[in-house]
């Protein structure tokens, strides 16, 4: 499951619950492709509540982090779930927000 909010004018974050697999990265991809249709810049995934990610998911997110970048947004991933999120963080050039910059 997929929640949102609206953090400002042009930041919206995303809370992911549960397993997050291909179906689920694909429908955070049409979420996030429409919010950057209604102005948003800065993009936060927030994957505490996820339980697990798998590679296509994973990739998935890699792809989105890289349309954002490639369009001059900012795409934040927090709290990936395993050391998986952490390479996947690195490699794409995103950063973790630590919890106390979460308000």
């Amino acid at each position: 499951m997929i929640q949102t909010e609206q953090l400002s004018s042009d930041t919206i974050m995303f809370y992911v619950k549960g397993p997050f697999y291909k179906k689920v990265a694909k429908e955070l991809g049409l979420i996030v492709f429409r919010s950057h249709r209604l102005g948003f810049k800065i993009f936060l995934c927030n994957l505490s509540r996820s339980s697990l990610i798998d590679d296509q998911g994973s990739h998935q997110l890699t792809l989105i982090g890289q349309g954002l970048q490639e369009n001059g947004c900012t795409w934040k991933v927090i709290q990936p779930p395993f050391s998986t999120g952490n390479q996947l963080i690195l490699r794409t050039s995103l950063q973790q927000f630590p919890p106390a910059m979460w308000n």
